[in-house]
């Protein structure tokens, strides 16, 4: 009978899988001067979108066709979506619908 070392097998073991990915940083939306900035964003599927707030005094939120309004941003605040499907979606500031902005996710 053929005896393997033990710290063989550990050694294998502790290999683990490969090394997985970081998730990606998400890309940035900001809301100033009563502006999103940019106005429209390409990012590919799956990609995170992350608003954040830079007025001094405004609060805004995120309107989207197929979703509830997010919740009100208040200076400094952030919210974050994942886009999981390819398409176009624009969307508005909820208390500010002359604000616009438009994602455009590509497979």
């Amino acid at each position: 009978m053929q005896r393997r070392p033990f710290f063989g097998w550990l050694a294998v073991c502790s290999l683990g899988p490969a090394h997985a990915q970081a998730p990606a940083e998400p890309h940035e939306v900001a809301i100033r001067d009563m502006q999103f900035q940019p106005a429209e964003l390409v990012v590919p599927v799956g990609a995170r979108v992350r608003w954040t707030n830079h007025e001094k005094r405004t609060s805004h939120s995120m309107l989207f066709r197929d979703m509830p309004e997010s919740e009100r941003l208040l200076p400094g605040e952030s919210w974050e979506r994942v886009f999981e499907k390819a398409g176009d979606y624009p969307y508005v500031c909820g208390p500010h619908p002359e604000m616009t902005g438009m994602v455009r996710v590509r497979g």
